[in-house]
């Protein structure tokens, strides 16, 4: 890839010491579509013990399901953030949210296993790769002082879309029955209108263009550029993302039928769980964000991981629902707080020019191996129990410690870089 000349990587700072009332309005926007597409995640979640009792199917097809349906969404992954770099990261935005709005509706609609592993791995597409262009989205536009706490917030939508599943379950699931949880998921196609009145292009992603232009360097698909300019980077990005999502996909997959069933406290108490652990992981993002910005990530990532591994194994021993609850609680708080400003912290790791591709093509590595984990857990579910398999789940939480300890570089409070050849 070619490289800009020194004058022009000499170009004004572009992130503020300030929010200003467009970083904020991206954020907001970002942080909803982050929750809407959570939502549509979390449904097969929560209705996975119902629809193993409708279509009298074992735990391990659901599992094969939702690890199927992430690999198909790994073309999005890869895809989206990509086209960000050639089209800009604001069309792109509008056409993952309004994708995945529309074909979680066409979920609602599926009559059995193979229409549902058809259906939600279409929405899948636009679902997953909404979620990177979000995140580079708020990166490049959020104050540079701010911008762990920025990113934790962003992924705080986590937790609220999450929140806001179950509780729309608690409620339309006994009248309705489950499919109405995918219909209204097609009022997320709403927010498209504010990102098109609402939210002008990334700053740094136009002056990148100038830049270019000026240059007369064209803008076209340069893959494997990441892999050539910032190897190390990309190795980092690729175990972070893949350490991450391995454990979390297998917590949430299977996070509801573990408490409904396995651990007896039924539909209805796992819902009210799920709804209070999620409220309070709103704030553990914050958190967790916030202190990374002021102490960095190496120290308060480990922070929150390692006590986070140690119950996850815990967990597994308990049965009284009120142990349950209390450990699940601090648990969920100190998972959910490491994943915004630990996720975040890869799209500071590459410049503007090449960030979308190289982002886009450390998650898709990342999470085609992390897909497995439902599946994973779903077969040692299936021949012995959840339990089981959460020390698996834990070992893959611990190893983000000797990451961000001894791997990963700190970017906290640097400024981004804008063009190849720039280090943060």
């Amino acid at each position: 890839m070619a490289h800009l000349s020194s004058a022009e990587i000499a170009g004004p700072q572009v992130a503020a010491d300030r929010w200003t009332a467009y970083s904020v309005t991206v954020w907001a926007i970002c942080m909803l579509g982050f929750a809407f597409d959570i939502y549509e995640a979390t449904i097969m979640q929560l209705v996975t013990p119902l629809l193993i009792k409708e279509w009298g199917i074992a735990p391990a097809t659901i599992g094969n399901i939702t690890t199927v349906s992430r690999w198909v969404g790994l073309i999005g992954i890869f895809v989206f953030p990509t086209l960000a770099d050639l089209y800009g990261r604001r069309p792109v935005l509008v056409l993952t949210i309004l994708g995945y709005s529309l074909f979680t509706g066409l979920t609602g609609f599926a009559q059995g296993p193979l229409q549902l592993l058809i259906f939600t791995s279409i929405t899948r597409i636009t679902l997953q790769g909404e979620t990177p262009v979000g995140m580079i989205m708020v990166s490049e536009t959020a104050p540079t002082k701010w911008r762990a706490t920025a990113l934790g917030g962003l992924v705080g939508g986590y937790p609220f879309g999450y929140m806001l599943c179950s509780l729309t379950a608690l409620v339309v699931v006994p009248l309705w029955g489950w499919r109405s949880l995918y219909w209204l998921g097609i009022l997320p196609a709403l927010l498209v209108f504010w990102v098109r009145l609402g939210v002008k292009e990334s700053p740094r992603f136009e002056r990148v263009t100038r830049a270019m232009v000026r240059e007369g360097l064209e803008k076209r698909l340069r893959i494997w550029s990441p892999v050539r300019e910032y190897p190390r980077e990309m190795l980092t990005a690729t175990f972070l993302y893949f350490f991450y999502l391995f454990t979390w996909i297998g917590w949430s997959a299977w996070m509801p039928q573990f408490l409904a069933n396995e651990k007896h406290l039924g539909f209805q108490t796992t819902a009210s769980y799920l709804s209070i652990w999620m409220f309070c992981a709103i704030f553990a993002y914050y958190l967790c964000g916030w202190l990374s910005d002021l102490f960095g990530r190496r120290y308060v990532i480990p922070g929150f991981v390692l006590p986070a591994s140690i119950l996850l194994v815990v967990l597994g021993y308990l049965d009284s629902p009120s142990s349950l609850f209390w450990v699940g609680l601090i648990l969920n708080f100190l998972i959910t707080g490491s994943f915004g400003a630990g996720l975040g912290y890869n799209t500071e790791l590459f410049p503007t020019q090449i960030r979308g591709t190289a982002v886009g093509a450390a998650f898709t590595f990342g999470s085609a191996l992390a897909a497995s984990s439902p599946a994973i857990v779903g077969w040692i579910a299936t021949s012995h129990s959840i339990a089981a398999a959460l020390p698996l789940l834990a070992l893959s939480f611990f190893l983000l410690v000797p990451m961000f300890l001894f791997v990963a570089r700190e970017t906290t409070r640097k400024e981004l870089a804008d063009f190849v050849g720039q280090r943060t």
